[in-house]
């Protein structure tokens, strides 16, 4: 049965440990599309919050970070791409590589306690995992890794707020579609694909291919936004 999580966590050298540690005020966001390829080697990673130059001097610099680049198309918002470094801590292959999909992905206040160093900072993501024993597989392998690792929330397939109809989550066809269509680049705010070439991946109609991201991404909402919505 799919679920939802909300997990944080950090790491002494994960994603961007120096950079969340030595620019306190900066807030940092992965830009959906860069992350859902568990062969990804370049992440498209948005900052707020601190200047260009202070952000990328420091980016540069950070021992998880093997290059950083600017990248265009984005307006007045900074997005480098970053490809990490060989021995960099990531979480986010691990979740791809089991099926999941990374939602969303920004980082966190001080995760406190575990292996971590003492109040680093860290990232906080939600994911939609093909059930609990795959949450628990990433759980094992965050705390082999030295992870300091928390799962605040999940959700069971099903609806998550009876005011939203359609919050099931995605079916196996529709997860395939939105996978098939990020990894191609369709959802990045650049389009890098059209809706043709994804229904010529998945050996679909486009009007096909249309309907199940449209559904698909229904679902996706109803499970978050909605999620959301309950919380408050």
């Amino acid at each position: 049965m799919s679920i939802v999580t909300e997990v944080e966590f950090a790491h002494e050298d994960g994603a961007l440990a120096d950079t969340l540690a030595t620019v306190p005020e900066l807030t940092v966001s992965v830009v959906p599309e860069a992350n859902t390829n568990p062969r990804q080697s370049v992440y498209l990673l948005r900052f707020h919050d601190a200047t260009d130059e202070a952000v990328v001097d420091t980016v540069e610099s950070d021992h998880t970070v093997a290059a950083a680049e600017p990248m265009p198309g984005f307006g007045s918002q900074l997005v480098l791409g970053v490809e990490f470094a060989a021995d960099a801590k990531l979480l986010a292959p691990e979740v791809t590589q089991r099926d999941g999909i990374v939602v969303e992905a920004k980082s966190a206040e001080p995760v406190g306690g575990g292996d971590a160093a003492p109040g680093a900072r860290g990232w906080h993501e939600r994911w939609l995992l093909p059930g609990r024993e795959t949450l628990h597989d990433l759980w094992e392998h965050a705390r082999a890794a030295d992870f300091d690792f928390e799962v605040l929330d999940f959700h069971e397939q099903g609806r998550t707020d009876p005011e939203y109809p359609g919050s099931d989550a995605p079916t196996d066809q529709q997860r395939e579609a939105l996978v098939t269509a990020y990894e191609l680049g369709y959802f990045a705010e650049s389009r890098d694909t059209s809706l043709e070439d994804v229904a010529a991946e998945l050996d679909l109609s486009a009007t096909a291919v249309a309907g199940r991201l449209k559904r698909g991404m229904r679902s996706l909402l109803g499970m978050t936004v909605a999620a959301d919505r309950r919380r408050e």
